[in-house]
């Protein structure tokens, strides 16, 4: 049985399938997300509980973003600092107030079939920007205040469709993700 992708984004839903190469199928489930620093944790429970609703293997994709001069945080609770009012605005005017405007974006992949858990990550490093910039043709949360390096300064949001995969497969481990489910169902 294949496994069932966790999410109520569909444009994810559609990306992901896009960028694995084989039909997913997902499902928006309600799962607690539980509150830790540690990512892996929270990826770890998420998957598990998404495995107890729906009975059949899982898995489910979280992402932190990193002030490098905040220990770690915003973390796995970037979604509370990208959520309201002029709130990416605001994130932009907390790193004016750092020594340093580096950050790193963390995924976490993490699968679970009932018996076995086992959990991808990938990073990428950039700065965060001066103001939020960018359309909205593919990004969503931080890419519009994200500037990876090596892409001369600007933010996910402004880059090209093939660029902003190649990002999106860096800091995702969809190639390590695409050959374990090969080894797990064919």
């Amino acid at each position: 049985m294949k496994p069932l992708f966790i999410t109520g984004n569909q444009h994810k839903a559609q990306y992901i399938e896009r960028l694995l190469g084989v039909p997913i199928d997902h499902q928006k489930l309600d799962v607690d997300e539980i509150q830790s620093k540690n990512p892996e944790d929270v990826i770890a429970h998420k998957v598990k509980q998404a495995y107890a609703i729906a009975k059949r293997p899982v898995f489910v994709d979280d992402f932190s973003f990193w002030f490098d001069d905040l220990d770690g945080l915003p973390g796995p609770f970037i979604k509370f600092f990208v959520e309201g009012d002029n709130s990416l605005e605001k994130l932009c005017r907390l790193a004016d107030n750092l020594p340093s405007r580096r950050v790193t974006g963390r995924s976490y992949l993490g699968y679970y079939d009932g018996v076995e858990l086992t959990i991808f990550h990938g990073e990428i490093k950039g700065e965060i920007a001066d103001h939020p910039r960018g359309t909205d043709e593919h990004g969503i949360g931080t890419d519009y205040v994200f500037a990876v390096d090596g892409y001369g300064g600007r933010t996910r949001c402004e880059l090209s469709a093939e660029e902003y995969d190649e990002v999106y497969m860096a800091v995702r481990p969809i190639d390590e993700f695409k050959k374990f489910l090969s080894t797990k169902h064919g």
